[in-house]
Order: structure tokens, then C-alpha cells, then sequence
């Protein structure tokens, strides 16, 4: 199967990375620029992996191919958009050109703006979703820090916009199994989607606020106004048509704030967690912001109230 990764952040080495080692054909497209020196040096990967159900921490060094420029004849099946989401209508430009008839999984933080943007350069049966539940990190000096998780929930979620089980869903699901990224096929991937957004949201704003991961899941009052902020972002889903009470996932933060806050604590104090928190934190504080944005001036254009997630947005830019 030959898969481009649109991007070599942190999750598009990592989840190709690993891929490749379940014996996919995987290319990296770069920035101009990137391209000869990644060819040389290869990609730098220090991960700690918690899926043996112990910690097991080891360094390697990823060599994809790589190119800089995206060809319309491309041969490529799928191509896995890993990206932050403050790019995500430059990427569309280019994909709406160059595509061609490879398979497109948008493996990124989603809001409803961003599913209108889509369907605006792509059709319908050129795209699905993901997302990269199962990594996470940070980058230094060149070299990607990143934690995969071993924790019973972790897994990588995908699906159809219509929830239909279709054959390429099934065919990338079978190779994310066999790299053990646990993939699970959603039939409501916009609400698991756009919920995740509103909850990484606040939960990253809370993170950032009480400085890392470990200090966040001991800290009850940040704990508690990070809940608050959450289930301010979830009435903006619900507002919207997004029924987040119908994921599961989300119940969490809708229990008695002692209830919730006490199960939250045991929940993040996780080391995978804490290392993933920390990473994403440090490395895309604009996005972070901009998801915090995105929320607000939704809940602003349907008269909601979010004193919480204003609260956290202010000073987070502190």
C-alpha cells in the first residue's frame, strides 16, 4: 500500500513510522527546503511505548521517502493529512489539484468550519476521517519526542462522513491494525470529531495553565474550571446539532464535578498522557489558541455564555 503523509510533524512520522514498519510503502511531503536534508539525516524519533503494558523507551531513526512537491499523477492510495489545523485551507489548494485519485484521511483537529472549508475544494468521495488518538509529543532540536499509548481506551478512530463501513476505511483500518494503532471504525465520526475538538480545547488550556500534565491531574481547582470550560464547549456542540451526549467519551464531563474531577485525576495522571499532553502543549500553542477561538465566537453567534472557556483563553495568552 503505498501512503503519502502530508507533513512531518510529530503524528505523520509516527503513525507512518510505524506504517512502514507493518510494511506499507510510506513518503513524507515536506516544506521546501526540508527535502534533501531529511533524505541525508533521516527523521529522529526518541518515543517511550506503552502498549506492552510496560514502558519500553528506545530512539530510531525513520527514512521515508520524501518529496517537496505533490504531483496531480501521483501514485499514491492514500494520502494521510497529519497537519495542525492552522493550515488546513493551504493544504485543501493543493490537494484540489494534485490529488489525484488517492484516498484523502484528514487525521486532524476538526470543527464544524472545517468540514464546510472541505467540501468547498474536495468531493464528497475523495475524503474521510481520522484521528491520531494513539501518539503524541513534542519536538527538540530536530528530533520528534513522542509517547504511543498502552492505555485500554487509546486508539485511532475512522470513518465515513456518512458512517458507511466502505472498502478503503476497512483496507487503511486493516494496516493500522497490524502496526497495532488500534483503529476503530466510528459510524458518527463528525460528532466523535467535533466534540474531541470542544474537550481538547479546554483540556489543553487547563494543561497549559497549571504548566504540565502532571501538575494538571493533581490540581483540583484547575481540574474544576477546566471542566466547567469543557461542558461550555459541549452546549456549543449541542447548540450547533452536535449531539455530544451521543459519544460516550464525553461522560466524563458531564458527571458531578467531585464525581468527574476524581476520575479525571487517577485518568491523567497516566505517563503516556502526561507525555502527550506535554508535547502537544509546548509544540502548537497556536493552535491550541485558535481551537479556544473557534469555540468562543461560535458560542458568540449563538448567544452562549462561556465565562470558563474566556476565562482560560485570557490567560493562556498570558
Amino acid at each position: 500500500m503505498k501512503i503519502l503523509i502530508y507533513g512531518a510533524g510529530i503524528v505523520g512520522c509516527t503513525y507512518g513510522w510505524q506504517l512502514s514498519e507493518a510494511g506499507c510503502d510510506i513518503t513524507v511531503l515536506v516544506r521546501p527546503g526540508k527535502k534533501e536534508s531529511i533524505k541525508q539525516e533521516g527523521i529522529t524519533i526518541n518515543y517511550s511505548d506503552f502498549r506492552s503494558g510496560t514502558k519500553i523507551v528506545k530512539e530510531i531513526v525513520f527514512r521515508p521517502k520524501v518529496i517537496d512537491y505533490l504531483s496531480a499523477d501521483n501514485n499514491f492510495e492514500y494520502i494521510i493529512v497529519t497537519t495542525n489545523n492552522l493550515h488546513l485551507t493551504e493544504i485543501l489548494l493543493i490537494l484540489k489539484e494534485s490529488a489525484g485519485q488517492a484516498h484523502i484521511l484528514f487525521f486532524q483537529n476538526m470543527w464544524i468550519d472545517d468540514f464546510y472549508e472541505i467540501e468547498k475544494y474536495l468531493s464528497p468521495n475523495q475524503y474521510f476521517f481520522g484521528f491520531p488518538f494513539m501518539a503524541g509529543g513534542g519536538k527538540e532540536n530536530n528530533v520528534i519526542h513522542n509517547a504511543i499509548s498502552g492505555l485500554k481506551y487509546s486508539h485511532t478512530p475512522l470513518g465515513e462522513i456518512d458512517g458507511a463501513i466502505t472498502p478503503r476505511v476497512q483496507k487503511i483500518s486493516d494496516a493500522l491494525e497490524k502496526a497495532n494503532l488500534k483503529p476503530m471504525l466510528y459510524k458518527q465520526i463528525k460528532i466523535w470529531l467535533i466534540t474531541h475538538y470542544a474537550v481538547a480545547a479546554g483540556l489543553s488550556a487547563g494543561i497549559i495553565m497549571a504548566g504540565s500534565g502532571k501538575a494538571f491531574s493533581s490540581d483540583t481547582k484547575i481540574l474544576r474550571h477546566t471542566f466547567k470550560a469543557i461542558r461550555e464547549g459541549l452546549e456549543v456542540c449541542s447548540t450547533i446539532g452536535i449531539d455530544s451526549k451521543s459519544e460516550k467519551s464525553n461522560k466524563l464531563y458531564y458527571l458531578p464535578l467531585f464525581i468527574g474531577t476524581t476520575i479525571a485525576k487517577k485518568v491523567y495522571s497516566n505517563e503516556a498522557l502526561c507525555l502527550m499532553f506535554d508535547g502537544h502543549t509546548q509544540h502548537a500553542p497556536d493552535e491550541m489558541q485558535k481551537m479556544l477561538n473557534d469555540i468562543i465566537d461560535c458560542a458568540r453567534n449563538n448567544n452562549i455564555q462561556t465565562p470558563y472557556l474566556s476565562d482560560l483563553s485570557g490567560k493562556i495568552k498570558k
